[in-house]
């Protein structure tokens, strides 16, 4: 337990829980003002996510050329730089402009690429195999922090203000973490430069790597269809919330919070299950399936349902399909060859995170033609009943 609290491993850690927290905020925020933003702009609704779709490109894209910044400045340093040019496009989104809804994903992005291969970067290189998946899934509870500020501030800050300036709100703070973590930089990264064949080499690797073993490309799959299940709350839950069940706004978004802070607890008691009480696979398959029941009930949920009952489902919502993230990092890092967990992860974000991009904007298409959301949310059930098989099939 001593090796958990040397500075080499927390402060890094720590230090990125913060940073990636806050990029999943931004990334929620237009998901969390769908009225408001999508008045401003003149736009559907839905286009939350577009929005999400474009963001999640930018960070597969960007993703790719983390290996040798990280190698040569660090984790957090590289971070830093990153979530800086995410304020900025914070405050470029509040133009209602095409060209700064665009750029602003593309920038918000940007700062999200390098947290899962900073992450990796140094859980793999300090720590033993022992307290791995507790200290990937401690390091995805970010995720879920972003998702609980998300839906519990934007909702909150609207009822004060107007939604431009609470995205400038979302911009100064990235600002303000970006500066205070400072001292917290980790100096574990060697300082060296890299010829331009290298830095080619860094660069397509880490999709070639995945393709090497079969039970990488595997769990890449499998977590492509359940995230695109996570995509699918991240961008529509509120959205249906609000337009199908009938709630209000704010507590729509305290449903879409209480699933994302729920999680953070899943994250922590999940991975200290996992390869200890049961075996991680076991756990990742399990949360496929009880994600397609919790998709069918919300499907069938009907307009002025139980509030209560609709937080219990989010509850459990949370907990399986937001859970398991830091889990599957895990995985993928214990499966890749030695020294090579954050180029294998960046490659493997890229096969599972691509339903973000993917999956939101088939999403959207569907919502525009079909005005159905509960057909969408019963598909997306059966998208996460065939993630948990396929998590449960796997052998290594």
């Amino acid at each position: 337990m001593r090796e958990l609290f040397k500075r080499d491993v927390a402060a890094p850690v720590l230090s990125l829980i913060f940073f990636q927290s806050l990029t999943i905020m931004a990334m929620n925020a237009f998901g969390n003002a769908p009225d408001k933003v999508s008045s401003g702009y003149g736009i559907p609704e839905s286009f939350t996510g577009i929005y999400t779709a474009i963001c999640y490109l930018s960070a597969l894209t960007f993703g790719l050329f983390t290996s040798a910044p990280l190698d040569r400045f660090g984790a957090v340093r590289c971070c830093q730089a990153t979530l800086l040019v995410g304020a900025l496009g914070m405050i470029i989104f509040t133009l209602a402009t095409p060209w700064s809804f665009v750029l602003s994903a593309v920038m918000v992005g940007f700062a999200h690429g390098p947290m899962n291969p900073a992450g990796s970067f140094v859980i793999m290189r300090h720590t033993t195999s022992k307290w791995r998946p507790l200290l990937f899934s401690l390091k995805q509870t970010s995720i879920p922090i972003g998702g609980t500020l998300a839906g519990f501030l934007v909702p909150t800050l609207l009822i004060f203000t107007d939604w431009q300036a609470t995205m400038l709100i979302i911009a100064v703070t990235m600002t303000i973490a970006a500066i205070i973590a400072q001292p917290f930089r980790d100096q574990t990264a060697p300082h060296h430069k890299k010829n331009r064949t290298q830095q080619k080499e860094n660069i397509w690797a880490p999709i070639q790597l995945v393709f090497q073993k079969g039970p990488i490309r595997a769990l890449s799959l499998a977590a492509f269809i359940l995230i695109g299940c996570q995509a699918c709350v991240v961008s529509f839950l509120v959205l249906y919330l609000v337009k199908e069940i009938k709630l209000e706004l704010q507590w729509a978004g305290f449903i879409f919070g209480l699933a994302h802070g729920t999680s953070i607890v899943a994250r922590i008691y999940l991975g200290i299950l996992a390869d200890r009480v049961v075996k991680t696979k076991t756990i990742l398959g399990s949360c496929g399936v009880i994600t397609g029941i919790c998709f069918f009930l919300l499907a069938a949920f009907p307009a002025g349902g139980s509030f209560w009952l609709l937080c219990f489902l989010g509850i459990i919502l949370g907990n399986a399909n937001l859970g398991w993230v830091g889990l599957y990092f895990g995985e993928i890092s214990k499966l890749a060859p030695n020294g090579k967990a954050a180029q294998v992860t960046a490659g493997s974000q890229i096969y599972a995170f691509g339903s973000f991009v993917l999956i939101p904007p088939i999403f959207t298409i569907f919502i525009e033609y079909m005005n159905n959301y509960a057909m969408g949310f019963f598909i997306v059930g059966l998208a996460g009943l065939a993630a948990g098989v396929r998590f449960l099939t796997i052998k290594y």
